[in-house]
């Protein structure tokens, strides 16, 4: 019997599966795309464990346990930079939402020194934070660098009873 012959479809002229956002292709991080990135891991955290994070400071005590949970299977930081990463989107967005932060480049808050992500938060008078580094340190160190804790030491008290956002 013949070898049939099958015809490839170049990946440039495949639709990608609505459905399927593991194989959306990677955004980068600006201050633009970070609530994007943080939208995926929720949609990923949600199909990968079955509930939907909030965007409530309470929800990253939810975070704290993903990661424990991503760290407990042995995978190492090198293997898991897309959800760490989208994580930390994740945590800024509940600053952003509940806090009334702003996402900005690293570079425009003097921060390209201490941080090697290129987008952190600020609010107004200069006062910025890394979640994402912090979601990274987490994950390295574990429970001592608490995601949930961080919203607590960092968020300025004037800013912790501000009107959530329902972007």
């Amino acid at each position: 019997m013949p070898a049939r012959a099958t015809r490839r479809v170049p990946a440039s002229h495949r639709q990608a599966d609505p459905e399927d956002r593991s194989k959306a292709p990677a955004l980068r991080l600006t201050p633009s795309t970070a609530a994007q990135v943080a939208e995926r891991s929720v949609a990923f955290i949600e199909r990968k464990f079955g509930f939907r994070l909030q965007y409530t400071p309470e929800s990253l005590i939810l975070v704290d346990a993903i990661i424990d949970k991503v760290k407990a299977t042995g995978a190492t930081e090198q293997q898991a930079p897309g959800l760490l990463s989208g994580l930390g989107c994740y945590v800024g967005e509940v600053l952003v939402r509940n806090a009334r932060a702003s996402w900005r480049w690293t570079a425009e808050m003097g921060m390209s020194e201490s941080c090697r992500f290129p987008i952190v938060l600020a609010w107004p008078g200069a006062t910025a934070c890394d979640p994402i580094g912090r979601v990274f340190q987490r994950f390295g160190s574990g429970p001592a660098d608490s995601v949930a804790l961080f919203y607590e030491t960092t968020v300025p008290r004037d800013r912790r009873d501000a009107e959530p956002r329902r972007d």
